[in-house]
């Protein structure tokens, strides 16, 4: 009797453990089945409350109290998929923009100092056969190039020109002569170390960190 019991006990919290996970489940399914662009917190805690859940707003946040008695917090997305964002925890919301890129990251219309020590370009030349990457590839040549030089120990910028290939965007690297500071050579995942055109040492915009590309191309959405 005393075993059926124990039993019958760990059932029962199993499944109020389980209908506390489906009830998570079954509001991040509900968020993520629709989008609004314009959605406010008093429109999506009106939303959430006509679905079944207890939902208050709060000026930048929807606080959802579950059949537990625990609050989750849930962020409107805005143009962002889903309706909204889950928090464990009161998001601290700041009002106003807030700068999540450094104003040096990415540079704008910058044109950098061709290098012409021989030595230098010879050395940097002989690291890669060429064409790294087929023609049109150049995101994945120029990211080859970057980690190589950079293992090696030079210093090297990503160069970008949104119009390039007929506006699908062309990147490439400048590589900085350890020897002659603030000196560079441009080389492209095709066609290699460019020493005459002066179109590759200059270019909109120009950055570090691959990462950086993402913030430069928009992402357009299907309305």
């Amino acid at each position: 009797m005393k075993r059926a019991s124990a039993i019958m006990l760990i059932f029962l919290l199993s499944c109020f453990g389980l209908s506390q996970a489906t009830q998570e489940n079954d509001l991040w399914l509900l968020l993520s089945s629709y989008e609004d662009v314009g959605i406010t917190s008093k429109d999506l805690a009106f939303f959430l409350a006509t679905h079944g859940f207890s939902a208050r707003p709060e000026p930048s946040y929807v606080v959802v109290k579950l059949n537990d008695s625990r609050e989750v917090y849930v962020t409107p997305n805005g143009a962002a998929p889903r309706l909204g964002d889950m928090w464990m925890s009161p998001p601290d919301m700041q009002s106003g923009p807030v700068q999540v890129i450094s104003s040096d990251a990415i540079r704008i219309n910058l044109t950098y100092r061709r290098s012409d020590n021989e030595s230098f370009i010879k050395t940097i030349s002989r690291y890669h056969i060429f064409p790294v990457t087929p023609l049109g590839m150049c995101y994945d040549g120029s990211q080859k190039l970057q980690e190589s030089y950079k293992s090696l120990g030079y210093g090297s910028v990503y160069m970008y020109d949104p119009s390039g290939f007929d506006s699908r965007g062309h990147l490439w690297v400048v590589v900085e002569d350890n020897d002659a500071p603030d000196t560079w050579l441009a080389v492209d995942s095709y066609y290699g170390p460019i020493t005459e055109d002066d179109y590759y040492y200059q270019a909109q915009y120009s950055f570090a960190d691959f990462k950086y590309l993402e913030s430069i191309n928009p992402q357009w959405r299907l309305a």
